[in-house]
């Protein structure tokens, strides 16, 4: 689910305002299993959310550290506007800093 990326940062297609550092979009586990960052998952299950999603989103917004959160909530208002249901749930203003 790498979309596209130039110079460096992952650039999402379903918004292209929405980026990363390539080297900050995934980590690996203790046993070699490598993992997209949790809050990017999240920002691709957002986009028409079924209820496992909404599961996956209650389980682990609680898990995010604060800068996890706010990268999650910026870059769903950037993408799908803040009224997107979980934008509430991620308790942060209205900054669109979703780099």
């Amino acid at each position: 689910m790498l979309d596209e990326y130039c110079a460096g940062e992952w650039v999402s297609r379903r918004d292209q305002r929405i980026r990363r550092p390539v080297d900050s979009i995934g980590f690996v586990t203790a046993s070699g299993i490598p993992y997209l960052a949790p809050e990017i998952q999240l920002f691709y299950k957002a986009r028409n959310p079924r209820p496992k999603d909404e599961i996956d989103f209650s389980v682990t917004v609680p898990m995010l550290s604060q800068a996890q959160r706010q990268w999650l909530h910026d870059a769903l208002r950037l993408a799908y506007g803040p009224e997107h249901a979980w934008c509430a749930h991620l308790n942060y203003g209205n900054g669109p800093r979703a780099r």
